[in-house]
């Protein structure tokens, strides 16, 4: 059975941190598990780190040519140059200017983007655009090709990060679920969130409540409970691990959790997330899709449609990534066979 390394926690426990210097120790490379860091474009509000670059990789050695803003056709032309010389060939245009496949360093790749955080590749981020859905199924089936990679060149996977459903699901399994039924979507599209949660709340309640303030995750629990008439607790059952693992959860004390993540928030808005949010919408995308969804940029646009005030935009997006730290530190405390890093 494969050996990899979990280092989970709430937002702001400084996860990436400890991950880099485990790897630096150990050997490993980062495997990104967060459900907001898959978007591209949205770095501020996501606290992406380190600089995004252009991996040659085979079995013996790493190369890596830095990605900037002012490059992304470049890197297009030049990844389209290496596939001619035996890189995957899982690149794709997309319908945005530089958009690459979210499988594209998989097929036991020799071609990858990744960013490198202090000398640390990390995989798994930027690697969909925000309008485009990324559910615990993907996650799997991504992790599990960038793991293969990562032991296949001699490393050992360290998979890093607070979204807890992509950890058990990458750990334990899941059951199948339907796909997207976009016929269904329509239909339920119709509906406000607010009429698709008490629907939900008589199908699911459980996920009705967790899901309450993500309409995203919210449709696709009505979606599927529709579709196969089980509730998400049914898909996630406990099974068998699927990997040797050892999982590290970071705790913090809930006073210096909170005043961190008070701070970030602030240096996240002084820090241009506004401005990447417009930029985002001016790109096209709606104010509404996925990637736009997340704890800060959705406050970030009422803000810009004047629905509230900068000030209590502020106020909100600190108090509901409170929240979010709460709930987190909640799921992982109630997971098996954690050992708890203070």
């Amino acid at each position: 059975m494969k050996k990899i390394i979990i280092i989970s926690g709430p937002t702001a426990s400084g996860k990436t941190k400890k991950a880099v210097e485990f790897c630096k120790e150990n050997n490993g490379e980062i495997i990104s598990c967060d459900s907001r860091q898959v978007y591209k474009y949205l770095d501020v509000g996501t606290n992406k780190n380190g600089n995004y670059k252009l991996q040659i990789t085979n079995y013996k050695s790493t190369t890596a040519k830095t990605i900037t803003a002012e490059n992304r056709e470049e890197r297009i032309d030049t990844a389209v140059n290496l596939s001619l010389l035996g890189a995957p060939e899982r690149l794709n245009r997309g319908e945005q200017s530089g958009a690459v496949n979210s499988s594209l360093f998989t097929l036991h790749s020799s071609l990858s983007f990744v960013r490198i955080i202090d000398d640390i590749p990390q995989y798994l981020t930027d690697i969909i655009d925000p309008d485009k859905n990324y559910s615990a199924a993907d996650f799997v089936k991504d992790a599990d090709l960038a793991i293969e990679n990562i032991i296949g060149r001699g490393k050992l996977p360290v998979i890093t990060g607070g979204t807890g459903l992509y950890i058990k699901a990458l750990l334990y399994g899941i059951d199948e679920m339907p796909p997207t039924d976009e016929n269904l979507r329509k239909e339920l599209g119709l509906k406000t969130p607010q009429e698709q949660y008490e629907q939900l709340l008589k199908l699911d309640p459980e996920s009705a409540e967790k899901n309450k303030k993500n309409p995203q995750r919210l449709l696709r629990a009505l979606e599927v409970n529709i579709l196969s008439g089980k509730t998400m607790a049914e898909h996630f059952k406990p099974k068998s691990p699927r990997y040797d693992f050892t999982h590290y959860c970071i705790s913090v004390e809930n006073k210096i959790l909170y005043e961190r993540i008070n701070s970030r928030c602030k240096d996240m808005i002084n820090s241009g997330m506004i401005e990447e949010t417009q930029k985002v919408l001016d790109m096209g995308f709606a104010k509404n899709c996925p990637g736009l969804s997340g704890i800060g940029y959705r406050h970030i646009v009422q803000y810009l449609n004047n629905e509230i005030s900068k000030e209590t935009m502020l106020e909100e997006f600190c108090k509901d990534t409170r929240r979010y730290a709460k709930r987190q530190n909640t799921w992982f405390k109630a997971q098996p066979d954690i050992t708890v890093l203070n």
